[in-house]
């Protein structure tokens, strides 16, 4: 009888610390600005200089038409200078990219050709430095209307970020009017 006691004791004990901490748990309050910095290629990954310079497009223009955010930028841009204090700044490397075959895709399908490209992504508040999120995302083509374009894969690597950081509460779950 004392055991059951003592046992149940404890339960109440864990219950009552696991809801007072989870209601001083901070609140995270979604980022309306977005700094984007110049992506790194990996060691020994072939990733042109050219498709980098593309990807950072891609990111800046899904990002924007996500809706999610009022102002998305990259580090070099002007309005680096004049962005309120409180923003995310996205850093990543691509750590891996086939470009994969579009003929394999049209003619096999089945995933033969499959363009892939992996970043490692940190997302930290600008302010503090704290980093908010760190994870891998990838983009891919696996077909498509004539085996698909290559460069989707650079436009699903953006919105699986959108989606991870939506998520995580660090983009608004409602789209804004622009």
């Amino acid at each position: 009888m004392k055991t059951v006691t003592l046992v149940s004791v404890f339960f109440m004990i864990v219950f009552t610390a696991s809801l007072a901490s989870a209601q001083t748990a901070s609140i995270v309050k979604p980022y309306d600005t977005v700094e984007i910095e110049k992506f790194t290629v990996g060691n020994g990954v072939e990733f042109p200089a050219k498709d980098l310079e593309e990807l950072m497009g891609y990111l800046v223009l899904n990002f924007n038409k996500s809706k999610r955010f009022n102002q998305v930028f990259l580090s070099t841009d002007a309005a680096s200078s004049s962005a309120p204090v409180r923003r995310v700044k996205i850093s990543g490397e691509v750590t891996q990219y086939s470009k994969g075959n579009r003929a394999a895709r049209y003619l096999i399908g089945l995933g033969a050709g499959r363009t892939k490209l992996v970043a490692g992504i940190k997302v930290k508040d600008a302010e503090t430095g704290e980093v908010l999120m760190e994870q891998k995302v990838d983009g891919h083509v696996y077909g498509g209307l004539f085996g698909g374009e290559t460069d989707q894969a650079k436009g699903g690597l953006s919105s699986e970020i959108i989606k991870t950081m939506t998520k995580k509460g660090l983009a608004s779950k409602t789209r804004k009017a622009k």
